[in-house]
């Protein structure tokens, strides 16, 4: 079997270091790498299009630095419309049938690329090109639906109309109701003097103000509906309640005080209470992003060529530039600090409350505070570049991923609606057939009222909604919601070693701890002289002054050596020792898990000690193992040996070493094909097609940027501390969504079923249509009261 000369990524020539995968061969592990992902995620197809293979272009990691600009010519120029994508708030959506009018009406606008409503949060995710449509126009025809679109920054809890329209439907509803004890009255008895109808004619009066101020918002919905040929819960309301109206308005014109004015108000007011009470419960869904958002710096004060400092705007800062930060102001991008010195806030990225240090070569964070000190740094990213931003991106883009149960229900919406349409109908029928037709159209309005599917349409968004959010509080961002159904239900949890459950830093692990300060301060000073990893390893593990080794010589692959008050000082591998003739009598047989290298410290000819090296086990990471409910299994391309102690240190029921991408990715694969739910936490590129695989993947936030594209769940806290917490709020999170669905839909079988026999009033149909709705938002509101405590 031939094997081809050229890279099956790049078409680069692969014939001087070629890595063979079966049939294929790639020029560089990078191409390699980037292969395996698009196969994994099935995006070989016109990968050159993919965001994962442009950037991996861009970063070098791929060896052919002309094929991005080889695409691009052979691109038409159609091609090269730059897309942009801008997140919304949208107020005054009623129901998830508004948000899919909003998306259908702007997927026909010319330029409109991708358009996501999500009714739970109320934040629109759309692409569009500038070239074919503007902002303003996106604005315009969102506005003209009815609805109020702005940025998500300026996002506001409830609207001061909401709460206008519900005060004075409150207000007239009660007094309707004071109006309507002597009409009820005449009910019972038989009365001469005309109370009856002149407290009608005032209840009419005084609904007015609801029926067109307050009930506006409802009327317009159900008419955008109607043009769009949707029909949502406002199609219902809006019947029934005008069918009381006008019946309570032909029984008065006949002289008859039976009226309905005290019901159809009653439920007006509730359903806007319900609305104010679901807006301020999407705040708190968003409130995340939008926190994010408003933290973002708009300014930073820029070093001029003279030397003086000026604000400018962040648009106006490019890379390279000076900026100073003082006392107590927001970092404005990232950088590395060139002068000066202090203490930064860096929580509102990483979930940690304590105070991190800054020096000369530190780097610093967009969107941290600095509590004390004064800094100038050079900007190494720019704003849509930087980390901060990267995460607000990635808590935006969760919008655009929707959940089998949202889905469920919007499709249940569609159908409902039609089918109680044709019930009323059938039953106000029978009833007029049998029996008479007001009763007939009290039955039809009872019906059209208590099928209200407000419940079923917020069970599970509003639910999952609090779930995110608590979620993001407790250090995790989910960037697709179709993971939820699995997360806390895993059957194995798989995790990678290096970054994950280690904290990827080559450092000392154990050697130094009972070396006098004299002989520490001289092996200080000799491996300051090298940048070697394992002389800069131990040299960043050694606290204080450095000793002054002279005559210092390093040999590759060996060792090193120097002099100190002319004692010689050796740090190398047994190898070097035994070409000095200088015998190993040190005890290494410490058991430390890790250990990836082993060097040796001596003085004269004396071996003071052996140092051993490797990636430090986090220390939450053994409690996270050993309480976990799930099978688990520890992955790594690590030397066996090192996978293996770490593995038994921490408890893991199974582990594999020298794994491949490609491995990794098959392992999962066989543990699919069993049936089994799998959950897969990693950081590095070599994780992502093993991450996609999964049936949810979990990256942290140092990860590299190809292993978060392809995540489920992002840690943006250090480490996996937070993993334990998050599983059990997200079982929790399902049974809230499992509960809410029950009642909503149990609410609507026996609803319609009782008032098809006519054992329910329109008043009492009202009144429980909102509170099945008050229910399920309660009910969610448990995720957002027990997040800290479970």
């Amino acid at each position: 079997m031939s094997l081809s000369s050229q890279c099956a990524l790049c078409s680069n020539d692969a014939t001087h270091y070629p890595i063979h995968e079966g049939e294929k061969s790639f020029c560089c592990p990078g191409c390699q790498a980037v292969y395996n992902i698009l196969s994994a995620i099935n995006q070989l197809n016109n990968y050159q299009d993919t965001s994962i293979f442009k950037q991996a272009v861009n970063s070098g990691l791929i060896a052919n630095p002309f094929l991005l600009e080889q695409i691009q010519k052979n691109k038409s120029s159609t091609a090269s419309e730059e897309i942009q994508k801008i997140y919304l708030e949208i107020n005054e959506m009623w129901c998830p049938a508004c948000a899919e009018i909003i998306k259908l009406i702007l997927l026909q606008k010319k330029g409109i690329q991708m358009c996501v409503v999500d009714y739970s949060t109320d934040i629109a995710a759309i692409e569009y090109n500038p070239r074919a449509i503007s902002k303003d126009e996106i604005f315009k025809s969102i506005n003209a639906l009815g609805y109020k679109a702005e940025y998500l920054e300026n996002s506001s809890k409830v609207s001061f109309n909401l709460y206008l329209r519900f005060a004075i439907a409150a207000f007239c509803s009660l007094n309707i109701m004071m109006f309507s004890y002597p009409i009820y009255a005449t009910y019972f008895d038989i009365e001469n003097q005309g109370l009856g109808p002149f407290f009608a004619w005032i209840s009419l009066f005084t609904s007015l103000p609801v029926m067109t101020y307050c009930a506006w918002p409802i009327f317009k919905r159900f008419i955008s509906g109607l043009k769009a040929g949707l029909f949502g819960m406002e199609t219902l309301v809006v019947i029934g309640v005008s069918a009381a109206f006008w019946l309570s308005i032909y029984n008065l014109w006949m002289g008859n005080a039976k009226v309905y004015f005290d019901s159809m108000t009653a439920i007006i007011t509730l359903v806007i209470l319900g609305k104010i009470i679901e807006s301020k419960a999407k705040f708190s869904a968003k409130e995340t992003v939008v926190r994010l958002l408003r933290s973002l710096p708009k300014k930073g004060r820029k070093k001029q060529a003279g030397g003086t400092l000026e604000f400018v705007p962040i648009k106006e800062i490019t890379l390279g530039d000076t900026l100073a930060t003082y006392t107590g102001e927001k970092i404005a991008l990232d950088g590395m600090v060139t002068e000066g010195s202090g203490i930064c806030d860096e929580s509102i990225l990483t979930g940690e409350s304590y105070p991190v240090a800054k020096s000369i070569g530190s780097k610093v964070l967009a969107g941290s505070i600095l509590l004390n000190g004064t800094l100038e740094y050079k900007v190494t990213s720019k704003e849509n570049d930087t980390i901060f931003y990267r995460i607000i991106n990635l808590v935006q883009e969760g919008v655009e991923h929707k959940i089998p149960y949202v889905r469920y229900a919007d499709v249940i919406v569609r159908w409902f609606v039609p089918l109680i349409l044709l019930i009323a109908i059938a039953t106000g029928f029978f009833y007029w057939m049998i029996t008479s037709a007001e009763i007939a159209l009290i039955t039809t309005i009872s019906i059209l009222l208590i099928s209200c599917p407000c419940a079923i349409g917020i069970a599970a968004p509003l639910a999952e909604a609090y779930l995110i959010s608590g979620m993001a509080r407790s250090g995790a961002i989910i960037r697709n919601r179709g993971c939820l159904p699995f997360f806390g239900n895993e059957d194995i949890l798989v995790f990678d070693k290096t970054g994950t459950i280690t904290k990827g830093v080559f450092m000392v692990l154990a050697g130094l701890e009972n070396l006098p300060e004299e002989q520490l301060s001289i092996l200080k000073g000799l491996s300051s002289k090298s940048t070697h990893p394992i002389a800069r390893a131990i040299f960043m593990s050694i606290d204080g002054p450095s000793a002054e080794v002279k005559e210092v010589a390093e040999y590759a692959g060996l060792g090193m050596r120097g002099t100190f008050k002319g004692f010689e000082a050796l740090l190398g591998s047994a190898a070097f020792l035994k070409g000095k003739n200088i015998p190993i009598e040190h005890n290494t047989s410490i058991n430390v898990p890790g250990i990836n290298s082993k060097v040796y410290f001596c003085l004269g000819n004396q071996c003071i000690t052996s140092i051993l090296l490797g990636d430090a086990i986090r220390p939450e990471a053994k409690e996270i193992v050993q309480q976990a409910s799930a099978r688990t299994v520890l992955l790594s391309g690590d030397h066996r040996e090192v996978v293996e102690s770490v593995a038994q240190a921490c408890g893991f029921d199974e582990w594999k070493g020298e794994c491949t991408p490609l491995e990794k990715k098959e392992f999962i694969s066989q543990f699919r094909r069993q049936g089994k739910t799998i959950c897969m936490i990693g950081d590095g590129i070599n994780d992502a097609p093993a991450l996609t695989e999964a049936h949810i993947g979990i990256s942290v936030v140092s990860a590299s940027d190809i292993s978060i594209q392809v995540s489920d769940i992002l840690l943006t806290n250090d480490g996996i501390k937070s993993i334990p917490h998050i599983r059990r709020l997200a079982k929790f999170g399902h049974r809230i969504i499992k509960q809410n669905l029950f009642w909503a839909f149990i609410y609507n079988i026996v609803g319609i079923a009782l008032a098809s026999f006519g054992m329910l009033s329109p008043i009492f149909a009202a009144f429980a249509m909102t509170a099945s709705s008050l229910i399920v938002i309660f009910n969610a509101h448990r995720l957002k009261q027990d997040a800290y405590d479970i």
